[in-house]
């Protein structure tokens, strides 16, 4: 008999809850102590997925037993670990090609690029006079990030020549590039794609942005609902992303665009997973489908169970993270006041100790909120985080 082989690092993902017609052996590569992995028939538990080198010979071993049909992945960081295991297995799905374009922030913009999607300016930096030339070119600001990084983690916006000898006096890292500062708007669509045709997508806008957490700001989203032009250049625009990168028979995407003054729309980066933070959330608040469950059972082979369109279905909903400061927590809320918080989960406990935000999804709790309109949730978000913070207690 065959295995479908998952590669696991969050507890969100009941895998075997969302396959239930699947007949093959279930293996589950997991970092994670994750109740009800008895259900899989095969479990290897690691430390850690990216420090472990074994997993490739292990499944390769249990592989002549039970041979591989699917690798299924839902984490950033897995996404060309699987692809070179479904190539070495001769499997379909998303390759190492496809996958390197989605992970590689200056290759995926070498393919958009090339396909006549704008981006800011942009230069993969290999040694510090790499960022002093591109500073002569284009001039401040700038923005200095990994190219394989995720959720903003060691990210600095550097403005003038001050911030960008302070920036390097700590040294720079392998494995980064500099692009143009862009003003604007930062709006993001999800969604999924299959064989080609869109079978989903939502645009939603931040609020406040995704570098919010280096000032304690929260950061909030909110799905836009009405069939506004803008709603439709945005999608159209992730469309396009899509087909100009290597393509894949499944992909789950998350698109960042940036909307500008005057009316330009610039690709900041775009992912080949599911959002992070409370995105699937709210996506299943406002349209009731489960953006993780239909990815997985894709890349299993099944149907997704896509119910509607993503049109205007006559409400929406957002989401909201409030970063962890610094120091111990002492109170947090048990619950909200308000009918419209669809999920309120504190992500810490009283007594804890906080040590600050490192990247855009760190949070001591986490919100879904519904309403009529974008901006009935938006100003729902924004109340909703006031009365949050005015809550909590911390000492310092």
């Amino acid at each position: 008999m065959g295995q479908i082989v998952f590669l696991n690092r969050s507890k969100s993902f009941p895998f075997k809850s969302w396959i239930p017609e699947i007949t093959e052996k279930l293996t589950l590569f997991t970092q994670l102590d994750i109740p009800g992995a008895d259900g899989y028939d095969f479990v290897f538990k690691k430390e850690a997925l990216d420090k472990d080198a074994l997993m490739e010979w292990e499944l390769i071993e249990l592989s002549e037993r039970h041979p591989v049909k699917a690798v299924v992945c839902h984490s950033e960081y897995d996404l060309l670990r699987a692809a070179k295991l479904r190539e070495y297995f001769c499997l379909p799905g998303q390759n190492a090609e496809s996958a390197l374009a989605y992970r590689n922030k200056v290759i995926m913009k070498d393919w958009a690029r090339k396909a006549g999607i704008e981006v800011a300016h942009y230069l993969e930096i290999t040694t510090p006079a790499d960022i002093a030339a591109f500073i002569r070119q284009y001039g401040y600001p700038v923005v200095i990030k990994p190219v394989d990084g995720g959720g903003s983690r060691h990210t600095a916006v550097l403005r003038d020549s001050g911030e960008c000898r302070s920036f390097l006096e700590k040294g720079v890292p392998q494995g980064m590039m500099i692009e143009s500062f862009v003003e604007g708007e930062m709006y993001h669509v999800d969604g999924l794609m299959h064989q080609g045709e869109m079978l989903f997508s939502s645009v939603s806008r931040y609020m406040n942005g995704c570098l919010s957490f280096h000032s304690g700001t929260s950061l909030g989203s909110v799905i836009l609902n009405s069939d506004s032009s803008r709603i439709q250049r945005l999608r159209r625009e992730a469309e396009r992303t899509l087909h100009a990168l290597p393509a894949a028979p499944v992909i789950a995407f998350h698109a960042e665009y940036f909307l500008t003054e005057d009316n330009r729309i610039l690709l900041c980066e775009i992912a080949s997973r599911t959002g992070g933070a409370r995105v699937v959330d709210a996506n299943e608040a406002a349209f009731g489908i489960h953006l993780n469950r239909e990815w997985i059972r894709l890349q299993c082979g099944l149907d997704a169970d896509i119910g509607i369109t993503s049109g205007n279905t006559g409400r929406t909903a957002g989401w909201l993270i409030v970063p962890p400061g610094q120091g111990v927590l002492r109170s947090i809320p048990e619950t909200t006041p308000f009918e419209w918080v669809v999920s309120y989960v504190p992500a810490l406990q009283k007594g804890e100790q906080m040590r600050g935000a490192v990247s855009s999804v760190d949070h001591m709790a986490s919100f879904v909120v519904e309403g009529a309109d974008e901006r009935e949730v938006e100003a729902r978000i924004t109340e909703l985080d006031q009365w949050f913070r005015d809550r909590i207690q911390v000492e310092a």
